[in-house]
């Protein structure tokens, strides 16, 4: 794809909106009212790519795991789910499994990869910087090039150091071209868990990207086409077909080929190109095009060879890479793994065997080596290598499972006995790669002062450390490193930031409130246990799962290892905490519940610590309506600030309307209501976007709408305000506000 078609792309599915036309009979999900992707939701499932759970249920705000993540992928890509392998290439997805033809075809595409040791990640959650990533390769996959190249420097968000090296570029596309916004904090959340709505909402956004790449795929052949000039064929390109003589040596009459036309042969060489930018490291792909269909090599800059056999003898020799070229003036990527770094030019051939001159353009293949950045222990039976860029889940080192003196692992750990150094006997499964770390599982426990040796010497290639984008692991000799007792910290329980959990006794009938892991958006009804306590070892926040055997919360690390867990409790027998299945915890209050005195019990038990930890959150009762402190207009911003922290109930949704009267007076007959949206669902003909966080509402008034109404004074706006309330699910006082544009002072 040539750079101002993808610049095309770029600009102009940004300014798109999902236009999925209907395939089937219309797909009733009952629970979708109120999402920020409802259209997008009924849309793709009425063209049978996403389907509900069951009942008329879609559960919008529920995590989407990486099976049915694939499955999305290749129902909206088409590929080819009828011819799945008969052996299963991942352990977890058997061939039974209802994704298993899915999961297969968006693997063999290119688009999804296990998490190493051959399994796929059965049920594992998708985050958002993967979401943003496979939807970016599925756009690659369809351009047939790399569109996410350099983007990275394009990411504004705040914490956009903690998206990972090989989603960064991924990250800056799909919200280049729309797909994926951030949040309204200006953070972009990378680990987080996609929603099923997030997803539908990018899937759908996804599909007007892929049409329109295309779309302008399908033009760019056309004019290339029209644009072509036969080549010209001289006499000397021409040869005699040669006449068949008879037995008696002459010509016979109905057979003599005396007098017939020459037919032209082709002798005119290919044209190639490189169409990568060099360096590109070992193990990456070179992008070339060639004018005629056939095969491109990629060869060493000097001494290339004049015949096709000289081409194909490197390439054995494991000196060249060898691609077919399937489509004339199209780009086609070549795998440099096993190449030796160095410089290298392009040679096509093309079906009748003509060599086309070296490209003119190199490149330069260079071996880049991946940095460790430090050895640790994670606690007493856990070392962790760790790097500078997300390593390859495919290729593990071996580790030590021998008894003999001569050790040919690739990682090996050593103790000290005496002044005798001697091999810990590990297995293969005690290596694990996540992330940009290796964590190495120890049989047992280091005492504290020990010293442990480390090497990794990598003896297979197939098994050396590497990043996704290639880059390998320098080799460690005996590198020591000693268990102190600052690995041993323990695990801390305090209040999460503006921790605060409201209730409401004055209610007509008692509602139970779902406290869960995962409750997005949060409202009366539904809590987060992530919003009301932090438990942390050393600066790093530990997450949450709830479990549903002992009814309280785990906690887990990032390599999903149970560290502890939290209780809940109350101190009233006024407010009643129970089982809620398998999401989460019930809190039932009732109307004999004093705020004054009662409070949630929150209490840490620790793995391998007798000792537990407990904080206290008071419990408010909250009968008083919200109310708006100020509300100003400021450069094209109208911003409402709230008393305290506002919510939308779910499923029921919130509407916020904003007029426009020129002179000021809304009883005059030239005022304006505006067309407007929630921040996430912008489109070309919206006047207005808002957004809500906590205790302000700031509504964007967008540049078409200030073409059209020429907002100035004595102009004031009217904003009014449905269905929002606090997290006690009091109404506002009043539901509409007057804001007045402040005249321009010379």
């Amino acid at each position: 794809m040539k750079k101002k078609l993808l610049i095309k792309v770029m600009t102009t599915t940004a300014l798109l909106s999902a236009s999925i036309q209907p395939a089937f009979a219309s797909t009733e999900l009952t629970d979708i009212q109120g999402s920020f992707a409802q259209d997008a939701i009924q849309k793709l499932a009425e063209t049978g790519i996403i389907n509900g759970q069951g009942d008329g249920k879609f559960n919008p705000t529920g995590k989407i795991n990486r099976q049915d993540f694939a499955i999305i992928l290749a129902k909206a890509l088409g590929l080819n789910v009828e011819s799945a392998p008969v052996q299963p290439t991942f352990s977890d997805i058997p061939a039974d499994s209802y994704s298993y033809r899915y999961v297969e075809a968006a693997t063999k595409a290119g688009l999804i990869k296990g998490l190493g040791n051959g399994t796929f990640g059965l049920g594992k959650n998708l985050s958002r910087e993967d979401m943003a990533v496979l939807f970016a390769r599925s756009l690659n996959y369809t351009a047939g090039a790399d569109i996410t190249i350099g983007k990275a420097s394009q990411l504004k968000f705040t914490d956009a150091n903690s998206i990972a090296d090989y989603a960064k570029d991924a990250v800056a596309t799909a919200v280049e071209l729309g797909l994926i916004n951030g949040n309204r904090n200006g953070t972009f959340n990378p680990q987080g868990s996609a929603s099923r709505e997030q997803v539908a909402m990018v899937a759908s956004k996804f599909l007007t990207a892929q049409q329109k790449i295309k779309d302008e795929l399908a033009n760019q052949q056309s004019q290339e086409q029209d644009n072509s000039v036969p080549p010209t064929i001289t006499p000397e390109q021409t040869a005699p077909v040669p006449t068949v003589p008879s037995s008696s040596g002459s010509s016979s009459g109905n057979n003599s080929n005396s007098g017939s036309p020459t037919v032209p042969t082709d002798s005119l060489a290919p044209t190639v190109a490189i169409m990568s930018s060099t360096p590109v490291p070992v193990g990456g792909s070179v992008s070339v095009t060639s004018s005629e269909t056939g095969f491109v090599y990629l060869v060493p800059y000097e001494g290339i060879p004049v015949e096709v056999s000289g081409l194909n003898a490197l390439v054995t020799e494991h000196r060249a890479a060898k691609e077919a070229i399937t489509a004339a003036n199209i780009q086609t990527f070549i795998s440099t793994e096993g190449l030796a770094a160095g410089m290298y030019r392009a040679v096509a051939v093309d079906a009748a065997g003509n060599i086309s001159a070296p490209s003119e353009a190199s490149i330069e293949l260079i071996e880049n080596t991946i940095q460790m950045t430090s050895i640790e222990f994670l606690d007493a039976r856990t070392i962790v290598l760790n790097y500078d860029e997300e390593l390859d889940t495919t290729h593990i080192p071996t580790a030590f499972n021998e008894d003999g003196d001569t050790i040919t692992s690739d990682l090996v750990v050593k103790s000290l006995d005496g002044d005798v150094l001697y091999p810990i006997p590990l297995s293969n499964e005690d290596v694990v790669i996540s992330g940009k770390r290796v964590m190495i599982k120890l049989q047992f426990p280091v005492q504290v002062d020990e010293y442990l040796y480390i090497s990794y010497q990598p003896h297979a290639e197939e098994n050396a450390l590497r990043t996704i984008s290639g880059k390998k692991a320098q080799s460690i000799s005996d590198y020591k490193i000693q268990y102190s007792k600052a690995y041993e910290s323990s695990l801390s329980l305090s209040l999460a930031p503006s921790a605060f959990f409201v209730v409401n006794t004055s209610l007509a009938v008692n509602e139970p409130i779902s406290l869960s892991v995962s409750a997005n958006p949060e409202n009366y009804n539904k809590r987060s246990i992530k919003s009301l306590i932090q438990v942390k070892r050393g600066e790093s926040v530990e997450n949450f799962q709830y479990n549903s055997v002992d009814n309280d919360f785990d906690i887990i690390d990032t390599e999903q290892h149970v560290l502890g867990s939290v209780s809940v409790t109350s101190t009233s027998d006024a407010l009643t905490i129970t089982p809620n299945g398998n999401s989460g915890l019930s809190i039932m209050p009732s109307n004999m519940l004093l705020g004054d005195n009662t409070q949630l019990v929150f209490t840490l038990h620790e793995e391998g610590n007798d000792q537990t930890k407990q904080v206290l959150l008071p419990v408010t009762i909250d009968q008083i309506k919200p109310t708006v402190t100020d509300a100003t207009y400021n450069n094209g911003n109208i911003t409402l600030n709230f008393s305290e922290s506002i919510t939308v109930p779910f499923p029921s949704v919130g509407s916020t309307t904003l007029e426009y009267a020129p002179s000021g007076d809304f009883t005059a007959e030239d005022n304006k209501t505006l067309n407007g949206s929630p921040l996430e669902m912008s489109s070309p003909e919206t006047d207005y976007q808002y957004s809500l966080v906590n205790n302000q509402l700031v509504i964007l008034l967008t540049q078409q709408s200030f073409n059209k109404y020429n907002f100035a004074s004595p102009g004031k706006f009217r904003v009014t305000l449905n269905g929002y309330q606090d997290y006690a699910k009091n109404n506002f006082e009043q539901d509409q506000w007057e804001v007045s544009i402040p005249a321009i002072l010379d």
